[in-house]
């Protein structure tokens, strides 16, 4: 008797031939497989889901290896639904311990048979169960003669990752990048302060424990949170209700340092899907004149959304089009550039960002950067300040974005420190240069980050 497949897993497979051979947005994909069917999925198999989907991508190009040992074919010649079955049966066999092997085989060909290739069902099932026997092993790299290699295969990462980072860190400080890379980010969200205040967290968190049935930990950061388990989006939830958005504590950083002020005309210079955007009006206790400017409509409408969503009222413009082309009626007192970036610093979020990025978007981002960088000072009222902020680490994206700004505008700009603007317990971060850079694998399991920030002199 054949074994039934089942819906999450169907979805799972289906949207990771969407991302690896489209080059599709996980996210995007699964919440749209989500919304088509005619039965709302448990939040059980929706986390299914995203695990099997998410783990897969993260682990891809070393289960493509022990996949294509075992076999005697070139999965590249394989359907791209062949290879589906194929890495994500192989995922559920070495990482996730709950699901039995037999699932794990029984459901990937029963997925090859429901589309159509029947005549891949023994090849699906053979491959998956000489890899559930562990019976096969295969010799990987040297470590200590081919440390590149090495890295690059046991922690699933393009070689071109490895070989970069190998310049600028040592052997065991690679590992922890990558490892942590390949790990599930935590939960962390961002409580609304205009609905709770800072003495009523714990009573927050109770309210999550009861209503939503999510336990909770406390970070140093006061408006942050770390959920035990995936947010309740259902209609009655406290997020559906705005009571907190899902932000990662480093993004929640940028917001402080902008520090908007009662008055000020602000601007959010690239402001879908939101997350930003939202805290800084918090931030602002709804006296502020905030702009929030955006050139893609999807993750324009995000942000709108985010804004009603958390219950704040009409008091930002939003600005459909290129921030390049971005003309101010009035003088602008702030500017945050959270810009378009390599988006290395957030990988294990992205995972797909790991096959999909190429090592020229480095450069391309950098460049693009600058460009943005200097528009905003052009627009940007003497004595205003301008943060910038992206998600990486990399040098040119960070560092050397500061001292291009020296260099270019020297005596017209002065670098603000942003020490006094952060918690204590987040002054580490900031490097002498007084940019606050944030590495991928620190204790404190935040995104990778970097941002600084820069005043107009009068």
């Amino acid at each position: 008797m054949s074994t039934k497949l089942t819906q999450a897993r169907e979805i799972a497979y289906d949207a990771f031939v969407e991302v690896m051979e489209h080059q599709r947005n996980p996210d995007e994909v699964v919440e749209a497989y989500f919304a088509k069917q005619t039965e709302p999925l448990k939040r059980i198999d929706r986390n299914l889901v995203k695990e099997i989907l998410y783990g897969s991508l993260r682990w891809y190009s070393k289960i493509f290896w022990i996949v294509q040992n075992t076999s005697n074919r070139d999965l590249q010649k394989s359907s791209p639904e062949i290879r589906a079955a194929l890495i994500l049966g192989t995922y559920q066999i070495f990482y996730m311990d709950r699901i039995p092997d037999r699932a794990a085989v029984n459901e990937s060909v029963e997925y090859i048979r429901k589309k159509g290739q029947s005549h891949a069902v023994k090849f699906v099932n053979g491959i998956l169960r000489s890899i559930a026997r562990r019976s096969e092993y295969f010799t990987k790299p040297d470590k200590d003669k081919r440390p590149v290699e090495y890295l690059a295969l046991q922690f699933a990462h393009p070689k071109w990752i490895v070989e970069r980072w190998s310049r600028r860190f040592n052997f065991d400080r690679i590992k922890e990048l990558l490892a942590d890379n390949n790990k599930t980010p935590p939960y962390s969200i961002r409580i609304n302060s205009l609905k709770v205040s800072s003495d009523e967290t714990q009573e927050f968190r109770s309210q999550l424990l009861k209503q939503d049935k999510n336990h909770s930990d406390r970070r140093s950061l006061r408006s942050c949170l770390h959920l035990k388990i995936s947010p309740n989006f259902s209609p009655d939830s406290l997020f559906q209700k705005g009571y907190y958005s899902v932000q990662d504590e480093a993004s929640q950083l940028v917001g402080l340092m902008v520090a908007p002020q009662a008055g000020e005309t602000v601007v959010d210079a690239c402001c879908g899907p939101g997350g930003k955007v939202g805290h800084i009006y918090e931030l602002g206790k709804e006296e502020i004149n905030l702009i929030g400017v955006e050139q893609d409509e999807i993750q324009l409408k995000k942000a709108q959304d985010n804004f009603e969503r958390l219950g704040h009222k009409e008091k930002v413009t939003w600005v459909y089009g290129s921030f390049q082309e971005f003309e101010p009626e009035a003088e602008v007192d702030r500017i945050l550039l959270d810009s378009p970036c390599s988006g290395l610093g957030v990988l294990r979020r992205h995972p797909e960002g790991k096959w999909h990025k190429k090592i020229s978007i480095i450069s391309n981002m950098a460049n693009r950067q600058k460009e943005l960088l200097t528009h905003a000072l052009k627009i940007l009222k003497p004595g205003g300040e301008l943060i910038y902020s992206v998600c990486s680490f990399e040098l040119e994206e960070t560092v050397g974005q500061l001292e291009w700004l020296q260099s270019e505008f020297g005596d017209k700009i002065e670098v603000i420190s942003p020490l006094n603007r952060l918690p204590d317990y987040y002054k580490r971060f900031v490097t002498k240069e007084l940019v606050m850079l944030i590495y991928s694998g620190n204790k404190d399991m935040m995104d990778g980050f970097g941002a600084f920030i820069v005043r107009k002199v009068k």
